[in-house]
């Protein structure tokens, strides 16, 4: 066992020294580590970075102290809020206006108390979030912190801030929750309602919160979803998105495609706020509201009734919904597809899975859970479910820093399949 741990140790060692010269750490940080504005890692460096972290994290449980595993959960706590606490506190944006800092200046340039803040950005730091030279004994921005810039195009400091505020309380109501006589969800427990969240966070002014972080993370994920998924296929079609809310979603692919056309199936009420939004002067896609025609802006019922289309998307639709719900979705969907040569359901969503690379998968699922009552799939749920609507999964498309991945599905009984 020492001989196995010595060597393992050694060539731990002599990888970390490698990653750390030049000019392979150069390398590194603009392979996997840019986030300039639409910027992609490299998706050959991240399929290897995730393989690396995921064998690194397996043998991490092999080798680590149970009571360290349980404490980094009964602990755990302190890892969110010293991040809230750092994006209110306004630390990334001081370093980026000052560059290295001690911890006197910093704490003053963020009207907080130095000791205190000295703590925090300690455990911050060892969780890789920004850095800190010990013979200057200055901190700086790395390649993490600088996503909580206020001014990031990724916006990701809003987050930080909702999650670790509003879901951070809904979390306390999940043991209560996994009661067999439970009916309210974790958030309905933790606030004391029987509202859905939806309309509990409007009842409480919280709405501009959640739309703005959701939001941002659309406009951060936008990247890859455009670049990993071949629209071009169906760009003589229309696209219609189901589920498909105020049109974020089609307008970010009008934008980038030209000859396409979109609609969205929503309910009524929400189709009545996504027309001006296309069609009424100074809309937000005002600009391509001609490839969004009025009559494609369909308001109905999914459980009812799906307008035809040979193209449909559906992101971030089916985790709301537990397999008869989204089952019943599936069957109105695969009644109502028109048969082409193009004709395909899009499906944008999570695949759950074990590994420590594809961690965020589970931290949906909670939060589905939590918020919703909803839930993440594996990918043999996602065929069991595809399947039993009458479905088949002909091609899945990972798409980088996205938290979901592209599912090409066609109705089993066109016995067509895509390899």
């Amino acid at each position: 066992m020492s001989t196995a741990l010595n060597s393992l140790n050694t060539q731990l060692e002599d990888v970390l020294r490698t990653l750390k010269s030049e000019p392979v750490n150069s390398e590194l940080q603009k392979g996997l580590h840019d986030h300039s504005e639409g910027a992609l890692p490299d998706p050959e460096l991240s399929k290897l970075a995730s393989r690396s972290i995921d064998l690194l994290h397996e043998i991490e449980q092999m080798l680590e102290p149970g009571h360290l595993v349980l404490a980094d959960h009964f602990l755990g706590y302190v890892h969110a809020k010293c991040l809230v606490s750092a994006v209110q506190f306004g630390v990334a944006d001081a370093l980026d206006k000052n560059g290295p800092m001690t911890i006197t200046p910093l704490a003053s340039a963020c009207s907080a108390r130095p000791d205190r803040l000295s703590q925090v950005l300690r455990v911050l730091i060892s969780n890789g979030i920004f850095a800190y030279d010990r013979t200057s004994k200055t901190y700086t921005n790395n390649h993490t912190s600088t996503l909580l810039l206020s001014s990031h195009w990724t916006q990701w400091h809003r987050w930080a801030t909702l999650y670790g505020t509003k879901f951070y309380d809904m979390a306390r109501g999940i043991p209560c929750s996994l009661r067999d006589d439970a009916l309210r969800s974790p958030a309905q427990i933790n606030y004391n309602t029987d509202l859905n969240m939806f309309k509990y966070f409007e009842s409480q002014g919280w709405v501009p919160q959640l739309h703005a972080t959701l939001g941002a993370g659309a406009t951060a994920q936008a990247p890859g979803i455009l670049a990993d998924y071949p629209w071009v296929e169906v760009e003589d079609e229309t696209i219609m998105d189901i589920g498909g809310g105020g049109g974020g979603f089609v307008a970010m692919l009008m934008r980038a495609h030209k000859a396409l056309r979109g609609g969205i199936f929503d309910q009524p009420h929400v189709i009545e706020y996504a027309k001006p939004l296309f069609h009424a002067p100074g809309g937000q896609f005002a600009d391509i509201g001609a490839q969004v025609p009025i009559e494609n802006l369909v308001g109905g019922d999914f459980f009812d009734k799906i307008p035809p289309s040979k193209v449909y998307t559906m992101k971030w639709t089916l985790h709301d919904w537990r397999d008869e719900d989204a089952r019943r979705i599936l069957r109105n969907i695969e009644k109502a597809i028109l048969p082409g040569e193009n004709s395909r359901l899009i499906i944008l969503e999570a695949i759950l899975d074990t590994t420590r690379s594809a961690r965020l998968s589970r931290y949906g699922d909670m939060n589905m859970m939590i918020a919703a009552d909803g839930v993440e799939r594996t990918w043999d749920e996602w065929v069991e479910l595809a399947d039993s609507a009458g479905w088949v999964i002909t091609k899945v498309y990972p798409l980088r820093n996205a938290w979901h991945c592209a599912f090409d599905l066609v109705p089993k009984s066109w016995q067509k399949v895509k390899l």
